[in-house]
């Protein structure tokens, strides 16, 4: 007996139909009918295979473990081996077709030209500027110092004066205000 008989057999023992199974377990109906049939080949693979056939045998009160070893057994045997994949035959890329050097060392340079200017954008134009504040000390009042008036002669009618006033004194009755140097 195969396992698509034994599994056949056991869904009518339980008195389900194939649509009742095929809703409890989510296995499309047509791989449930290739199943009771044994045509394996029809299913996607392997181990899409056993996997729905451990389904069923779960949903119909089976040892899902030992019909998953029949079900290997009966594939190996009956020439089955793993599914593979069809083979393309690929040719490789036409060289006409593929960018030239010069092209790909220029995109090279330019994103690294791209990433610098990026680094340096953001190192400086990110970068917090630090407060440029004065200093917060009271002002320091520096007295002054008056400069006395030279000598006037009078010679004849005109009034002669000998020096000059010092520029950098104050006037009398005003102060300078100095502030430290930055």
């Amino acid at each position: 007996m195969t396992v698509g008989e034994e599994l056949k057999a056991a869904r009518a023992r339980m008195g389900m139909s194939l649509s009742d199974l095929a809703a409890e377990t989510r296995v499309p109906m047509r791989h449930l009918e290739s199943i009771e049939r044994s045509e394996f080949s029809a299913l996607p693979g392997q181990t899409y295979t056993v996997g729905f056939v451990r389904s069923y045998a779960r949903a119909v009160a089976l040892d899902d473990i030992a019909i998953v070893n029949a079900l290997r057994a009966e594939l190996s045997s009956g020439g089955h081996e793993r599914y593979e994949a069809p083979l393309q035959n690929y040719q490789p890329a036409d060289p006409a077709r593929v960018p030239s050097k010069s092209l790909a060392w220029t995109a090279a340079a330019v994103a690294v030209l791209v990433l610098a200017a990026y680094l340096i954008f953001r190192s400086y134009a990110l970068q917090p500027t630090p407060a440029q504040q004065m200093p917060t000390s009271a002002p320091i009042t520096v007295p002054t110092t008056i400069v006395p008036k030279p000598a006037a002669t009078v010679d004849g009618d005109t009034a002669v004066t000998s020096g000059s006033m010092d520029e950098k004194a104050a006037l009398p009755g005003t102060s300078l205000v100095a502030t430290p140097n930055q």
